[in-house]
């Protein structure tokens, strides 16, 4: 590159003078930019960008494989709602025992040591009242 006295790029519409270094790489990256342009259009690549509309970024109609569908989505929220509903119709002891061993990760041993109820009577009310939910979750 020749060597001026001074070097100026159009940065947001403004003229900046910008030393000799910044102005090579700037072009440098504009050279690059375009050869590579140049390139996917060689080969019939197209951006995402380029599928853009008003209403919708092109990468948004691209779908992503790896995301749940939402069909799933909305079937697992409905059965979390019924679920909560399910809970809600047992006893505040039922309820507390369930709360314990599934959303506390406590043992049934645990439980034993701390209410000394007998660990073979916490797994027959568990059992019961698992049942019972079974049957509010499938009206």
């Amino acid at each position: 590159m020749k060597k001026r006295d001074q070097y100026i790029l159009k940065i947001s519409g403004s003229l900046v003078e910008v030393s000799e270094e910044i102005y090579s790489v700037y072009y440098q990256m504009a050279r690059r930019a375009k050869h590579l342009a140049e390139k996917d259009e060689q080969h019939g690549v197209t951006s995402y960008d380029a599928l853009d509309t008003d209403e919708l970024l092109g990468e948004e109609m691209i779908p992503d494989k790896r995301s749940e569908p939402v069909e799933d989505i909305a079937i697992r929220a409905l059965m979390y709602e019924k679920l909560h509903w399910c809970l809600d119709q047992l006893t505040e002891n039922e309820r507390q025992l369930i709360w314990k061993l599934y959303f506390q990760g406590k043992s049934q041993m645990d439980l034993e040591k701390e209410t000394g109820v007998k660990q073979q009577t916490i797994s027959y009310r568990e059992k019961q009242i698992c049942k019972k939910l079974k049957k509010l979750m499938e009206k």
